[in-house]
């Protein structure tokens, strides 16, 4: 039996990150890998369309990573192992009825294009108002919000606003999205261009705290932009398992570790399908849902009442749908030719239909008129495709995972799954609704890739359902709630093992945080070393 120091369960970017970490500090850590490939919902391939074309199956792009302290902290041995990032001036746009506007990481242009709009002095004065706290709004998302020096945040936020200045602050926090674009912006461009961003957390423009999400995510993308790898993300899990290699880590694919060994109330080590054990002396450390967690690899295990009934009610949100296309051209943008250089384009009729889409899709139904994420990584990184042609990567967000009818009254229904049948008409409703403003779109399509919910987490399986978020982020099951209310942040009932993943605080993206932030806790001094 092998012996390691630290174990990991998966090998996503919050794996890779805390595995990183570890090794760096002298720990001897061991990665379990299900797939015949790490980098959890990184999917970068070769094969998908054509010869040249290099795809991101799932995830894409990399601003949380870049801006976050793992790639602060890691950026030079990740540089050393080669990796190169590449950035864009123009990050995000919109198109929708009422026009199109592109958001730029160039202050100035991104003032006189909201000033075009009629809505410049909003802008600013959100921007200001928000880039005073801007510290505060990203520690509550870095935080570890179960550990005593999290209380900084508070003390600082109470200094700072005063007892009542923090009371509003809390009701900002909770703010649906829609209530505050109305308020704050008058253009209807200006709200479509903001308001799908809170897609991208998991929540629609209704929902609470979205308003906080999408004034996060907008002043992140406007300062710091839309990176992405120079090769596609595998680069970057190339990278860091070359770090965790150099330090003495291993990684074992075709590894599916279907149970956790407890002794004595502590984590010992794991158990694989093909019934190898693997030793761990110090901690287990699970990338996981949580009933991946309790209800999986815990089975049989003496657990509190409390926390196996709350992994049994954890929700999964909406499903995803991914479409990728091969173009033997750049797209032609009716709207406005300069889009074809933006990293991501929000398609959406206004935020009217957002609302009714999210709202459709959370009730089972298809929307008649879905918001399309379309990301153009060949505008970052033109390594992507042979010279001259090009990339869309489709994101859908709003999507039931159990379909109960079409609002558009077109697709039936039938039992409910996302059959071929079903996923691929849905696919055409896009593409023929994304042709009313890329002209040159069915011409220049060269292959199509559609990825339905089932192909999703048949990929990654912490995915369920297609959710490409891992749980529900709406409030209750965010923040301290997550993973669940019963439980203590990473912590579980378990000594010595952690949880971490998309499931677990501060949630979903690339940015490896809550891998990140175990792996801190774990390499951390004890007082009486210090």
């Amino acid at each position: 039996m092998n012996r390691s120091d630290v174990i990991i369960v998966g090998s996503g970017i919050n794996a890779l990150v805390a595995a990183a970490i570890l090794a760096k500090s002298g720990k001897k850590v061991l990665i379990c890998e299900r797939n015949n490939v790490p980098g959890g919902a990184i999917k970068t391939v070769t094969d998908a369309t054509l010869p040249g074309f290099t795809h991101e199956l799932l995830s894409s792009w990399h601003p949380l990573f870049v801006g976050g302290p793992a790639y602060a902290e890691l950026k030079s041995d990740l540089e050393a192992q080669g990796l190169v990032y590449k950035n864009t001036q123009k990050p995000t746009g919109v198109v929708c009825q009422g026009g199109s506007a592109i958001l730029s990481t160039d202050l100035a242009a991104t003032a006189a294009e909201f000033a075009r709009l009629g809505d410049g002095e909003a802008w600013t004065a959100m921007l200001n108002e928000f880039l005073g706290k801007i510290d505060l709004a990203f520690g509550l998302l870095g935080a570890d919000l179960w550990r005593a020096n999290s209380l900084k945040l508070l003390r600082t936020a109470r200094k700072r606003f005063g007892n009542r200045g923090l009371v509003a602050t809390g009701a900002e926090l909770l703010e649906p999205a829609s209530p505050w674009l109305d308020r704050t912006f008058t253009s209807p461009v200006s709200k479509a261009l903001l308001a799908p961003w809170a897609l991208h957390n998991g929540l629609g423009p209704d929902d609470a705290s979205s308003a906080f999400i999408t004034k996060v995510i907008g002043a992140a993308v406007a300062l710091g932009g839309m990176p992405v790898p120079v090769g596609g993300g595998i680069k970057l899990v190339d990278a860091l398992l070359g770090i965790i290699k150099n330090h003495g880590g291993e990684i074992l694919t075709n590894a599916d570790v279907v149970k956790i060994n407890v002794s004595g109330g502590r984590a010992t080590g794991v158990r694989l399908a093909d019934g190898r054990e693997f030793i761990a002396a110090k901690s287990v450390i699970a990338s996981s849902t949580p009933q991946g967690l309790y209800e999986g690899l815990l089975k049989g295990e003496d657990l509190p009442i409390e926390t196996t009934k709350a992994a049994d009610a954890f929700r999964y949100g909406r499903a995803a749908i991914q479409i990728h296309l091969a173009l033997s051209e750049p797209p032609v943008w009716k709207a406005d030719a300069g889009l074809k250089d933006v990293a991501i384009v929000h398609v959406l009729d206004g935020m009217n239909s957002l609302s009714e889409s999210v709202n459709a899709a959370n009730r089972g139904y298809l929307p008649s008129r879905p918001t399309i994420v379309v990301g153009q990584p060949t505008s970052v990184d033109p390594s992507r495709a042979p010279e001259g042609k090009f990339i869309l990567w489709l994101q859908l967000q709003e999507n039931p995972q159990k379909i109960l009818g079409d609002l558009a009254g077109e697709i039936a229904a039938g039992d409910g799954t996302w059959n071929d049948e079903r996923l691929n008409a849905y696919a055409d409703r896009v593409i023929d609704q994304l042709s009313e403003q890329i002209t040159n779109l069915r011409e220049a399509t060269l292959a199509k890739v559609v990825l339905g919910p089932k192909q999703i987490e048949d990929m990654n399986k912490n995915l369920v359902g297609g959710d490409p978020y891992a749980g529900d982020c709406r409030i209750d099951q965010y923040a301290v709630w997550r993973p669940l209310a019963s439980a203590t942040g990473h912590k579980t009932p378990i000594k010595d093992l952690w949880h971490i993943g998309a499931s677990t605080h501060p949630g979903p993206g690339l940015g490896g945080g809550s891998g990140y932030l175990v792996a801190k806790r774990l390499t951390k001094k004890k007082f009486l070393r210090r």
